[in-house]
């Protein structure tokens, strides 16, 4: 073979890949870890660390995502796209519980299937959190995530979801079935 060049070229560019999907598959996994860390904090009240937790995670995300820039063909990756919608999650539940609503403009920021996955996976921290709440008798605090995850399963029904994003919205409804069931076993406590 007289001119390999151009094989060279090829290696080269496999190796830069390569290297690079290592990299940020390593900053994607501890992202993840570290949003689900911050989600843990935030049903322990300890807001402090959560958001030091999310601090984090949004440096890796970041540098996972520069990865991508040199490596488009990174973006689609399973890894990049768990670890942003962990971080969207864990920015939701956080924006629900400062403020009582979903409404956080660096989740919006994200594609529509990162986001809307996240948004249906939050539905289940709030049923947790309405489980705390009732075990304090905090009753209007469940009826509020009740109203909460009511109006995002009408919001997501709209979409007519497949695939993945289906069977999230399908875990979003069976979150909401388990808040209902919630208020209709305070209301019979309550008689």
């Amino acid at each position: 073979m007289k001119n390999i060049s151009y094989l060279l070229a090829v290696k080269k560019g496999y190796l830069a890949a390569t290297q690079s999907r290592r990299h940020m598959f390593h900053a994607c996994n501890d992202a993840t870890a570290i949003a689900k860390r911050a989600i843990f904090a935030l049903h322990r009240d300890n807001l402090t660390e959560a958001e030091q937790l999310l601090d984090e995670a949004r440096k890796l995300i970041a540098k996972a995502g520069a990865e991508t820039k040199k490596h488009p063909e990174l973006r689609g990756q399973g890894p990049y796209k768990a670890a942003q919608e962990e971080f969207a999650e864990a920015l939701l539940y956080q924006n629900y519980l400062l403020k009582g609503d979903w409404k956080n403009a660096e989740a919006l920021k994200f594609d529509p299937e990162i986001f809307l996955g996240a948004l249906s996976d939050a539905t289940g921290e709030l049923v947790r959190y309405a489980v705390r709440q009732a075990t304090k008798s905090n009753i209007k605090a469940v009826e509020k995530a009740r109203d909460v995850v009511e109006t995002t399963i009408g919001y997501i029904l709209e979409l007519d979801l497949t695939g993945d994003l289906r069977q999230k919205g399908d875990q979003a409804k069976r979150n909401l079935r388990s808040l209902e069931d919630m208020m209709y076993q305070i209301g019979l406590a309550r008689k």
